[in-house]
This record gives structure tokens, sequence and C-alpha cells, in this order.
């Protein structure tokens, strides 16, 4: 059996027992299976899997054009299967039939008593030229996917950049404005980042961001998008969300850096995030673009240290 393994596997779908037989005569040194009609053949397709399949031109219901026919158009299919047509007409024009099925070969019966190993075994290259091309093309296709991200990507956090953020917010106003949606959008600033990574080298700013935007995708939902815009402030598109979905992600975020350090082994610091939160609704998404929107956070950012700061002054003028 795996000498037999290693020549390949050959399903074939012929009209006749006398044909049938004849195949398997000339293919005794292949792993067959037999089928005298287009539905138990394509029963058989998934569990054998074949390199090759031989369908007779005619056959009982369904002709062997039209079973080719299925089996190339079939979205379904996994595999690229190598077919050949046999016609027992020898007026039938070859080419044809090739054109008609959608099949790699096609030859008249008569020819299969000499030639048909041969043919098979070419059938076979085919299939495994087919095979590597189809194994490129899925590479290169994740090469690109590859390429796409990382051009859409912060080189530090892998995070997504101020570009990719702009777009898509735009694109998700648009969502917003069509299905009449909330979208809320979110700056998260690390409190005195600078300060905190002053001297440290940049080995330490890279692995405290790192960390934080590690957080933030835990913290957020999956169909909520995180980007890194500069120095340490982060942006958070959060789709269909309320203010009080917002507010409450604040909440939760502040909650989780409390108990958290950052930083390199040995030289950890706890830090503290500062929010520039806005929503809109309704008939303001019409209104709105990604530099309003922006404009509107940055405006609730500067309001909240603002707060912060003067809530400090009356503390220390009370002590």
């Amino acid at each position: 059996m795996a000498a037999k393994e290693k020549l390949g596997k050959v399903l074939i779908v012929a009209g006749t027992a006398d044909a049938m037989m004849n195949y398997q005569l000339q293919l005794s040194g292949y792993t067959t299976e037999t089928a005298l009609n287009a539905e138990a053949a394509t029963d058989l397709l998934d569990d054998l899997e074949p390199d090759v399949i031989i369908i007779d031109e005619k056959l009982p219901g369904v002709s062997g054009i039209e079973l080719a026919q299925w089996i190339r158009t079939d979205q379904a299919a996994p595999h690229y299967y190598s077919i050949l047509i046999v016609t027992h007409g020898k007026n039938r024009d070859l080419m044809d039939i090739m054109k008609q099925s959608g099949a790699d070969s096609a030859c008249h019966y008569d020819q299969t008593r000499a030639e048909l190993s041969a043919r098979v075994d070419l059938l076979l290259k085919l299939k495994r030229v087919n095979d590597k091309a189809n194994s490129l093309i899925i590479k290169l296709s994740h090469t690109k996917e590859t390429i796409r991200d990382l051009e859409d990507q912060d080189s530090i956090t892998r995070l997504y950049n101020i570009s990719y953020i702009a777009t898509r917010l735009e694109k998700e106003l648009r969502h917003a404005e069509r299905f009449q949606l909330h979208l809320s959008f979110m700056i998260v600033s690390i409190e005195g980042f600078y300060n905190l990574t002053y001297g440290k080298g940049p080995n330490y700013s890279i692995k405290l961001l790192q960390q934080v935007g590690n957080d933030l995708i835990h913290l957020t939902r999956a169909d909520d998008i995180v980007g890194r815009s500069w120095g340490g402030d982060f942006y958070i598109i959060l789709p269909e969300t309320k203010p009080e979905g917002a507010e409450n992600l604040k909440i939760r975020m502040t909650s989780h850096v409390q108990e958290q350090t950052y930083g390199l082994d040995g030289d950890k610091v706890t830090i503290e995030f500062n929010f520039g939160i806005t929503t809109v609704t309704g008939e303001v998404h019409a209104q709105m673009g990604m530099k309003e929107i922006l404009t509107q956070a940055e405006d609730a950012l500067k309001s909240s240290l603002l707060l912060k700061a003067s809530r400090k002054m009356v503390k220390i003028a009370n002590s």
C-alpha cells in the first residue's frame, strides 16, 4: 500500500464495468477508487482527495462533462484535481471536450489501453505544479497582508498608528451617521510620561509603552480600535458606544493601572491616566469629521488636566 500511495491516488468514474476494469488494469501501481455515476464520485472526493480523476464522457444521469464542470466550479473544494475526460466516440473533438468541461486532458478510449498510465503520470505532475503555485499564491497573499498590517502599525507598540486611526475614524463616523448610532472617541494619556522615563533610556520608554498598549488591548472590546498617537498618548475608537459606556471603560482603566507597575525589571513605576472623551450621536454625525472629533477629545483632555491641577492647588492651600 505504501508504494501505491507514493504514485498517487486516482478516482475512476466509468460509465461501464468493462471500462472500469480496463482503467484499473492500466493503473495497478496507483491507489484507486471507483464510481459508476456522478453522485458516487462526488461522495468519494472529500474522503479520497484524489490527485487525478478519470471520467468517462458518458455517465448515467449526468454526463462526464457536467461532472467535470461541477468539480471545477465547486468553491468548497480545497484541492486542485487533475481531470482526464475519456470519450468513446472516435470522431469527438478532444479540444472541444476540454474546453467544455474544464478538464486538463482528454483522450479517446482506444488510447487508454496503451497510454493511460503515462497520461496519469503527466497529470500528477500538473497537479503538483498547481499545488506549488497555489501555495506560493497563499504565501504571497499572507506577505502582502503582513506588509499592509505593518504599514498601519505604530513601530513601538504594534498598535494602530495615527494615519490608520484617522482613516478608520472617518469610516466609523460615516457608519454611525448612516445607522444613527453612537460613536465615542477617547484619548488616554499617561500623566507625566516624559518625567517617568527621563534619563532611563529608550529601552525603558519602549517597554513601558508596550506594556501599557498591551493592557489597553485587553481592557477594550474586540470591535474597539486602539492606536498610539505620540509620546504617552493613545487613541481609542469605540463604535456603538454611548457616553456611559465610555465612562465605564475609563473607570476600568483607572482601576486597572492603579494595581499595576510598568517598566523594566528592577525599575518599575506606577502610572496614572488622563482622559479626553467625546461622543457623537444622531444628526451630529453629518457635521463631524475626524478633526472635529479629535479637537473635542483634546479639549476634554485639557479640561480634565486643568480640573486635576485646580484640585491639587486647593489641596495644597488647605494643607
